[in-house]
């Protein structure tokens, strides 16, 4: 589990890094850390942040772009990870909510044990995302395919071809309802045939998107910049 932690204080990260690197030894969670100082350091590197990341503790007042314009950056850009604001600012806890936090905590106030509480809760929400499934059905066959495996989906002659892990599977469904479901989830559609998960795309051009097992896919005209929104944080004016 990757967790970021962000805030213009070098005591305050240290401190809560302390804490939480406390609490995932004893709970024996295995977890990495990152810091960054203000939104504008994590906004350079959104893209990998995005693919990388499953947990932001975050201030919300730090020069520049704040906590919340940050989050919301972040959701636009597809990330779904959870989003916690760890700060000693009262009155932004109602526009917390609005980039769907997962909690807001503030400082000198939120007790260790009340720390502990809302991390594992977010912990929890992490290993549900990670152990999601879709039940796809096949010829004669249904199947459980992790949703974190799979690479991308090929549509041909209504029939889709689900790659994941070392495998794929044929089954029946429209590229739209695809699109629909697992946009959240760090999905972009790169032509009327491909949707494709961003976390592994190893790069791209105007013509085609490489991907991490070298398949070297099409990218359709209309869907680039969609598809460079979604790789690296430039949205569309």
């Amino acid at each position: 589990m990757q967790i970021l932690i962000c805030d213009d204080e070098q005591t305050a990260r240290n401190h809560y890094r302390s804490v939480l690197q406390e609490i995932c030894d004893k709970r024996k969670i295995h977890a990495g850390f990152t810091e960054v100082e203000d939104g504008d350091h994590l906004l350079f590197d959104m893209n990998n942040i995005i693919k990388d990341t499953d947990m932001i503790f975050m201030d919300v007042k730090m020069p520049g772009t704040d906590g919340l314009v940050t989050a919301e950056k972040l959701r636009d850009n597809g990330y779904g990870g959870e989003i916690i604001f760890l700060t000693r600012s009262k009155e932004a806890v109602f526009h917390a909510f609005d980039v769907h936090a997962n909690n807001y905590l503030v400082k000198d106030v939120a007790t260790p044990a009340r720390i502990e509480e809302v991390f594992l809760k977010a912990v929890d929400m992490v290993v549900e995302k990670q152990s999601e499934y879709m039940l796809l059905t096949g010829v004669g066959e249904y199947r459980n395919v992790p949703v974190n495996e799979i690479r991308y989906f090929e549509i041909m002659q209504k029939i889709v071809t689900v790659y994941y892990g070392e495998t794929s599977f044929e089954f029946v469904s429209t590229m739209g309802k695809l699109e629909n479901l697992l946009f959240a989830r760090g999905f972009v559609r790169i032509s009327r045939s491909y949707l494709v998960s961003t976390k592994y795309i190893t790069s791209f051009t105007y013509e085609k998107a490489i991907m991490s097992d070298g398949a070297e896919l099409p990218v359709g005209r209309k869907y680039y910049k969609a598809l460079k929104v979604a790789m690296k944080g430039e949205k569309d004016e």
